[in-house]
């Protein structure tokens, strides 16, 4: 079981019961309130609950509170806990003079009266005081991005920074010093620094973002999938939680590029987006854990998670996948969306459509690029996997190039336009990047932004750069320009090849628990499970003619079944078996554009087949269990190991031994739920 949230608990240490009623008092029923009389059950409570603020006040003997501070500011758990050290009585301070000369800056108060002491009779004076600096020691705990993410009215703000490679060079000092400026003047809600952006390697995003956490500011951690197995991101994540750096951006990543140590590194892609969402979820929660036969359980995170999504995808099969991740994504625990780079209003508009159709809540903010002629070349050429840049936009920037300023008024205030547009249609605020974009700039998009949201509506005919024979979810309104919630024709045709229906039926008749060569083929897979000799000749063959029809790559943990059975292990560059990431073009992989189709768009084309296409975000698929490498998948779905299974209900044959002296229940399948239930046998 997981401990109980402590985020809304304040703990107070003191001899005297007086203070835990005044702070009692002061919090009213808005907080739980946790005691503790002495040094020794103050720290331990401390580890334990994980408050979200200390009050200390006098302990006896005198010095315990002193040793008692210096522990809980040394200690990896509680130094970053907000303590408040509270006199209520002048002849017995909590901290002498000298003590109070070593300790670090805290928050300090006396409610002691007039004759020395604070008595709970006379509390409304002391009260008012105590509640005004609890407050203010709280807003330390506060996240102020998650606040305004989160707030209707407020209209959230992070500034995209992009790290370099090397550790001391002017690209880190300006990323430091733009940070330094967002934290003092308090516009940006939070800075955002990419993770090894295109794939190349740069100075850390984790390390960044600590010491921008010292700045002032929250930080927005982005953590790419791309480089990272899951060890090493739940390691990284807790190094995170330990230093109050709470806010993620959980990404796929770009396929990694050529400039790593003699040459390109070696893509990882353990995890996808939507599984990190479940693995932060999960910790938030508290990781439950088995150590030589003990249970326990890790004290929980507080994470503020989110995830992108493309809606500027051309084809329909490239758009649907996107929509089908992301509804992955939200199940999965986001926290909020951040959109990929477009400059289309209605695609804009259409995220936002989808959203609202499908009963969905989560906040979005829009990614807004303050777009020069070099970069917009760059992304119109498919040069930025997932960057759209029309060719409409382009001579449109072209043009503007040629004035006087290069075109920098023009892009800075189409970028405040779309600061405007998007916040009339309803996102949570605005993520904002470009290569050289200095704090001034950012200020003129936001005051410019501002003056213009009234008028949003006006503007909208200036973005309209839809892609040739370019797919929307919804109807175009006649009188908007945007999008109605009437969905659009789908306009994609089947393509289902021989090999589909092949699979479809044999998986049908092999696979399903309900047909008799499954109930036949289950015992047999069981004995040949128990042969090492007869194992390693099954899986042989099974490897064989799984390498002639889906290029199998033997994981053990088959996909096919996720996939309208085609391979993502083998198939796809980055693993991907929960939909598509967002690098493809016009139906191409990213990583092999020309020459592959990604394979999410030929598996959509395939369910158009069936008209199974929902199959796509039906359940979130787990990553590859690699202990099963190079094993026979057949013989694990037999035997209860692999997901498919798991998710059917399948359990190993030593988990079905009756109990002693008890008919074990049968196993049946639910056909219209497709889940397993137990079947209780009747009595004879």
């Amino acid at each position: 079981m997981a401990k109980e949230n402590q985020a809304d608990k304040i703990l107070v240490v003191s001899s005297t019961p007086d203070l835990l009623e005044m702070v009692k008092a002061a919090v009213g029923s808005s907080m739980q309130v946790s005691y503790a009389a002495n040094q020794q059950e103050g720290l331990d409570k401390a580890r334990k609950e994980l408050p979200l603020m200390i009050v200390l006040g006098y302990l006896e003997p005198q010095g315990s509170a002193f040793k008692l501070h210096r522990k809980l500011r040394e200690g990896w758990i509680t130094r970053n806990i907000p303590l408040l050290v509270v006199d209520v009585d002048h002849a017995r301070r909590v901290l002498s003079m000298e003590e109070g000369l070593q300790i670090e800056a805290e928050g300090y108060i006396s409610l002691a009266g007039k004759d020395g002491i604070a008595s709970v009779s006379r509390l409304a004076e002391p009260i008012v005081r105590l509640r005004e600096k609890l407050q203010s020691r709280l807003r330390e705990r506060a996240n102020p991005f998650k606040d305004a993410v989160l707030d209707p009215d407020v209209f959230c703000i992070t500034w995209e920074q992009v790290p370099g490679r090397g550790a001391f060079e002017m690209q880190q000092e300006k990323l430091v010093e733009d940070a330094r400026r967002a934290a003092r003047d308090g516009k940006v809600h939070a800075v955002s620094v990419t993770d090894n952006p295109g794939g190349n390697p740069a100075i850390s995003t984790e390390i960044l973002c600590t010491e921008l956490k010292k700045l002032g500011i929250e930080p927005l951690v982005h953590l790419a999938f791309r480089d990272k197995n899951r060890n090493q991101c739940e390691s990284l994540l807790y190094g995170l939680a330990a230093l109050d750096v709470r806010n993620l951006l959980l990404l796929t990543g770009d396929y990694p590029a050529g400039g790593g140590f003699k040459g390109k590194a070696r893509p990882v892609f353990d995890l996808d987006s939507v599984q990190g969402l479940q693995l932060v979820q999960q910790m938030n929660s508290g990781v439950e854990l088995e150590v030589m036969g003990k249970k326990s359980t890790l004290a929980p995170t507080d994470f503020f998670a989110g995830a992108s999504v493309s809606p500027f995808k051309q084809t329909e099969a490239e758009l649907m996948g996107q929509y089908y991740k992301l509804k992955k994504k939200i199940e999965a625990g986001a926290n909020f969306i951040i959109t990929q780079l477009g400059y289309d209003a209605r695609k804009f508009h259409e995220l936002i459509t989808w959203l609202k159709v499908n009963g969905y809540n989560a906040p979005v903010l829009a990614n807004i690029y303050v777009l020069p002629y070099g970069a917009a070349k760059t992304m119109n050429g498919n040069q930025i996997p997932g960057a759209v840049v029309t060719d409409k936009l382009l001579t449109t920037i072209d043009e503007e190039r040629k004035a006087e300023d290069k075109g920098r008024e023009a892009r800075l205030l189409r970028a405040a336009k779309m600061y405007a547009i998007a916040k009339g249609m309803g996102y949570s605020g605005a993520h904002i990047g470009g290569h050289g974009l200095t704090y001034e700039m950012l200020e003129y998009i936001l005051g410019k932004g501002k003056e213009l949201a009234s008028n949003w509506q006006e503007f909208v005919s200036e973005f309209d750069f839809p892609q040739e024979k370019g797919f929307y979810c919804f109807a175009r309104d006649p009188k908007t320009g945007l999008n109605l919630t009437e969905e659009a024709p789908k306009v994609e045709k089947p393509v289902a090849p021989p090999i589909f229906w092949f699979s479809a039926l044999a998986h049908r008749l092999l696979f399903n628990p309900n047909s008799i060569l499954f109930k036949m083929l289950m015992p047999l897979s069981h004995r040949i499970d128990k042969t090492h000799k007869l194992k390693r000749m099954f899986g042989w063959s099974e490897h064989q003619a799984k390498v002639a029809m889906f290029n199998c790559l033997n994981c053990g943990d088959c996909g096919l079944f996720d996939v309208a059975y085609l391979c993502p292990t083998s198939q796809c560059p980055k693993g991907q078996r929960n939909g598509p990431c967002g690098g493809s073009h016009d139906g191409w992989c990213e990583v092999y554009p020309g020459e592959k189709k990604c394979i999410w768009v030929k598996a959509y084309r395939r369910l158009l087949a069936t008209k199974a296409t929902d199959e796509i975000g039906a359940r979130i698929v787990p990553p590859i269990d690699w202990e099963l490498w190079e094993t026979s998948s057949w013989l694990n779905f037999y035997n209860g190991r692999d997901h498919v299974a798991k998710r059917l209900g399948i359990k190993p044959p030593e988990s079905k031994k009756p109990v002693e002296g008890k008919k074990p229940p049968e196993q049946v399948v639910n056909k219209k739920a497709g889940t397993p239930e137990k079947q209780v046998a009747k009595k004879a």
